[in-house]
């Protein structure tokens, strides 16, 4: 066995020392990103939710449409949104067209249809019900 000199006797503690607050960091760094995982797990979800929940919302506007249906009447409707807007009307205008009678929007006053009084949509109907 061979004499240790003063000097590496004295840095082994610091050694000890050293290893047991690396290992004392590596954990607290394990256990961040396993917080961080989690969390990102969670918002993910809360992301997920909040799609389906509009996704719903949007359904029930246009008459219960879904899948292809319902994203062909937001994208019309979108597009005759940007069409008028292009065109130089307000969204209220637009507001006024939708809470509107539809015969009131082309200047025919002889419309009968109360289907239309009050509708949220541009589109009252769904074009995929048969």
């Amino acid at each position: 066995m061979s004499k240790k000199s003063k000097a590496e006797v004295a840095d082994e503690p610091a050694v000890i020392i050293t290893d047991a607050v690396l290992a004392k960091n590596n954990k607290k760094l394990t256990d961040l990103e396993q917080s961080i995982k989690a969390a990102l797990e969670r918002k993910q979800k809360i992301i997920t939710d909040c799609k389906l929940y509009t996704y719903g919302q949007l359904s029930e506007l246009y008459g219960g449409a879904e899948g292809q249906a319902l994203l062909d009447a937001v994208t019309a409707e979108h597009t005759l949104i940007g069409k008028l807007t292009a065109s130089g009307m307000s969204y209220a205008d637009i507001e006024g067209l939708v809470d509107s009678p539809a015969g009131s929007v082309s200047g025919d006053d002889s419309s009968d249809d109360d289907e239309t009084v009050g509708q949220t949509s541009l589109f009252g109907y769904n074009s995929y019900s048969g």
